[in-house]
């Protein structure tokens, strides 16, 4: 086995965390995982031969807390051989043929249940014994366009000079065929969702639009920015707090709106809440841990090594994971600790 990159991360208590790692050379795309599971100073691992999107800490109704992974294709796993897994999109076949889907994002526990979103407008809730992952709102979904549809209104002329005349002739039919052509371009890329309840929840894309759903339907919301939302915290019912791309960082919710408190050039990819005060991974330049406390500060270093890279932040039970492709560290509020990688990571 090459050496290995951490890729996604999420914490399970204080002493647990499980990290997803590719080897180096490997697309991030790539069929393949290694799950790290860090507990109480042991370290093991399992492979799978699928990719994993984002993991999620699951409280399961029965008890016990577990990770659950989330691959780019839709396929719902974990390590507890308790979870059922699951192809998202195949537990409702229709949507294969009249929706666009594609791409699966992010996974997150609301209220009793998972969620997750994704490309094409996908938004699904796993709800029952069995596990089955229904469409949040299928009015947020992005509609299957057949090309002959699109291109059955057509500019009669062998060149461009003809057809333009034509359609200067006929605005009406133009209009008609560039609506039809934006329909199928249309794609909208959800990056995350997170929420109180599961009648307050809210979706974030990528360009910039937030939407919040009711439990019942999702109304989009005002947003500030056009850039690349990555990230959804909940603080409280009312501090909503989300994070992007251009060091974008929101606070809000559906109710008051959101507005800006720091914009930049760092891309935050995730977000957590310790000690009162607000933790952003950064994975562009400027790369690292900041922190955001009514003011935005860049956390150099633990003290000893700089924290160059990070990609992943979470808070469990008083304490901060911050996780890099080669980095795992945590923090009591007090002091810092490094703790290496296995050797079959290195």
């Amino acid at each position: 086995m090459p050496k290995l990159t951490v890729t996604r991360a999420r914490a399970i208590t204080n002493e647990v965390v499980y990290l997803a790692a590719l080897p180096e050379d490997e697309e991030a795309n790539a069929p393949f995982t290694r799950l790290l599971q860090f507990d109480r100073g042991k370290w093991e691992h399992v492979d799978y031969n699928r990719g994993t999107q984002r993991l999620a800490r699951y409280v399961r109704p029965e008890g016990g807390r577990i990770a659950v992974l989330l691959s780019p294709q839709g396929d719902t796993y974990s390590p507890n051989d308790s979870f059922k897994a699951a192809v998202i999109a195949e537990d409702t076949p229709e949507l294969q043929s009249t929706k666009k889907l594609g791409r699966m994002v992010d996974i997150r526990q609301i209220g009793a249940d998972l969620y997750a979103c994704g490309d094409g407008g996908q938004t699904y809730r796993r709800v029952g014994k069995d596990g089955v992952w229904h469409p949040l709102d299928l009015g947020l979904f992005d509609d299957e366009i057949s090309n002959d549809w699109v291109f059955e209104i057509r500019a009669p002329g062998a060149t461009m000079g003809e057809q333009d005349k034509y359609w200067g002739k006929h605005p009406d039919l133009k209009r008609e065929r560039d609506r039809r052509i934006d329909l199928s371009l249309q794609n909208k890329k959800l990056y995350a969702i997170n929420g109180p309840s599961p009648d307050d929840i809210y979706i974030a894309s990528g360009n910039g639009e937030i939407f919040h759903n009711d439990g019942h339907t999702t109304r989009k919301l005002t947003s500030p920015v056009s850039s690349a939302l990555l990230d959804i915290l909940v603080q409280d019912p009312d501090t909503v707090w989300v994070s992007g791309r251009d060091g974008t960082l929101l606070c809000g919710n559906a109710r008051a709106g959101f507005q800006t408190l720091a914009s930049g050039r760092q891309g935050f990819s995730t977000m957590a809440l310790f000690e009162g005060k607000i933790y952003l991974s950064s994975f562009a330049s400027p790369r690292g841990l900041f922190v955001y406390d009514g003011q935005l500060w860049q956390v150099a270093s633990d003290g000893a090594r700089a924290f160059d890279d990070v990609h992943t932040v979470d808070a469990r039970d008083g304490v901060l994971w911050v996780i890099g492709s080669t980095t795992l560290a945590r923090f009591d509020g007090k002091s810092w600790e490094r703790i290496k990688l296995p050797e079959w990571a290195d």
